[in-house]
């Protein structure tokens, strides 16, 4: 015998069965939504990549354990830390950003300038501590032997005379010359014009830093006193890396979403083609500090 079925239990089940498949839509969309912004994610090498990875992972390691040694190594370290949150970072946010940006973006990105200069005075005061001066540091004996370094590794003169005016290096110059030139290739393909480009390349570049304070923080453990100063940088480059992402989904349409990721491609391709010559530059810089370093005096 079949259970009568009546129109108000048939309209509900149709209701339900339309309820039902309207959800199954909306977290199919969501997911969608999500999976196509992943190219924000930082990029897990595979292959020829993760060797080179790896290889510049192990020699930045070795290359921080022997700078670590000298006070002129560590000098050098955060002065170049302190060029890389004064110039480089600076001078893509002032280049790229436009006077008509939304007020929303043009808060976050005061803000977001704010927490890089207090980075800089942080620096700035440790390499003050370390070189026993007051205030902003003048060119020491870590600058040299970073020049001597660059050009060892055949980056030339030209090196010694940025490193002095707090300015990128050579290698480092290349590089943001290359994004940038890249980004204003890209920009006419987007809605928001050189913001989307700009803000992928930030997103790199914070990435990229996270990477770096890390190495440095797992390298030098806890107890050093360096520590306490790179994890807060560390914490707050992390919050940076959130804030580039999140404004990328704001800006960046769907139908844009294909040339962000290949722009992404591009723009860690550079990076990563900078990464062995980087680490090489370091390592002679390590050598370097440890062979001016004072030799203790022989026993009496």
């Amino acid at each position: 015998m079949q259970a009568e079925t009546t129109p108000g239990s048939a309209a509900q089940a149709t209701s339900a069965r339309a309820e039902g498949t309207l959800q199954d839509q909306s977290v199919a969309s969501a997911a969608g939504a999500q999976d196509a912004y992943a190219c924000l994610q930082a990029v897990q090498p595979r292959g020829w990549a993760r060797v080179q990875a790896r290889l510049v992972d192990r020699i930045k390691r070795a290359a921080l354990r022997r700078l670590h040694a000298s006070n002129a190594g560590e000098i050098l370290l955060l002065r170049m830390y302190l060029i890389g949150e004064e110039s480089t970072e600076q001078a893509l946010q002032d280049d790229w950003m436009p006077a008509d940006a939304p007020d929303w973006l043009s808060r976050q990105s005061a803000q977001h300038l704010a927490e890089e200069r207090l980075h800089v005075l942080a620096f700035a005061d440790a390499i003050a501590q370390r070189e026993g001066t007051a205030g902003h540091t003048a060119p020491s004996e870590g600058t040299a032997i970073l020049a001597a370094a660059a050009q060892a590794a055949g980056e030339g003169n030209a090196t010694a005379a940025s490193i002095k005016k707090n300015e990128p290096d050579w290698l480092s110059r290349r590089k943001i010359a290359r994004w940038k030139r890249l980004g204003q290739r890209h920009a006419p393909h987007f809605s928001q014009g050189v913001l989307v480009p700009a803000y992928a390349i930030g997103l790199c570049a914070e990435q990229m830093g996270v990477r770096v304070l890390h190495r440095h923080c797992d390298t030098i453990g806890t107890d050093h006193p360096l520590h306490p100063l790179l994890a807060r940088v560390l914490d707050d480059e992390t919050r940076h890396v959130r804030l580039c992402m999140h404004t990328l989904k704001r800006i960046v349409t769907p139908r844009e979403l294909p040339r962000l990721q290949a722009l992404l491609r591009e723009i860690r391709g550079i990076e990563r083609g900078f990464g062995i010559s980087g680490s090489i530059g370091m390592y002679i810089a390590g050598w370097l500090c440890a062979w001016r370093a004072p030799r203790p005096a022989p026993a009496a």
